[in-house]
């Protein structure tokens, strides 16, 4: 009976973890707002542009993130956020990034921010940002 009790608290303590509970999942994500910011002519400054918003989907753990997007993956190496501040909380927010995107996903509220940058030109920046919903 004891052993009964021990099992059925663990399992009730390990539901309730959000990092446990959401250390791998699928996910689909859909942009709200997706801006470029284009240079028409060199002579003009840089001007937003909307980007037509896509859909896609994320695997992801603590460490890795798979964006999967019209048959092409992107993978994102991942870490913790941490509130500034001596005592270093924990977030429930990673924040990703691979050579040219960075993706900061909040795992509560299931809101992300994206954005990529292109470094062979400075003017080249688009960024979006939307909702996720578990698979």
């Amino acid at each position: 009976m004891k052993v009964v009790i021990g099992i059925a608290l663990v399992l009730a303590l390990l539901g309730t973890l959000p990092s446990l509970s959401q250390a791998r999942r699928a996910l689909l994500c859909e942009e709200e707002v997706a801006i470029g910011l284009a240079q028409a002519d060199p002579a003009h400054a840089v001007k937003p542009e909307p980007v037509p918003s896509r859909t896609f989907s994320l695997i992801l753990n603590r460490e890795m993130l798979n964006l999967i997007f019209a048959g092409r993956t992107e993978f994102y190496e991942c870490q913790e956020v941490y509130y500034r501040g001596e005592g270093r909380r924990r977030t429930n927010t990673i924040k990703c990034q691979n050579a040219t995107n960075f993706f900061t996903l909040d795992l509560s509220r299931f809101k992300f921010a994206k954005s990529q940058l292109n470094p062979e030109d400075p003017t080249d920046i688009k960024f979006s940002y939307g909702t996720c919903k578990a698979l």
